[in-house]
């Protein structure tokens, strides 16, 4: 795993979910990037080399 996008919109409280996961992927030292838009969150991970496989 090289990192991880979350998509908040739909989170009752967003900033809790933000902090929660970015202690945990700190730790792990994975890259991790939230936002309120799939379209944003997809684009940061393949500005990362990330693609999507669907295999």
């Amino acid at each position: 795993m090289q990192a991880c996008a979350f998509v908040t919109k739909k989170a009752d409280i967003p900033a809790l979910v933000k902090s929660q996961f970015e202690r945990i992927y700190a730790a792990a030292k994975l890259e991790c990037y939230f936002s309120d838009s799939e379209n944003d969150a997809l684009a940061w991970l393949a500005a990362l080399g990330c693609s999507l496989d669907k295999e």
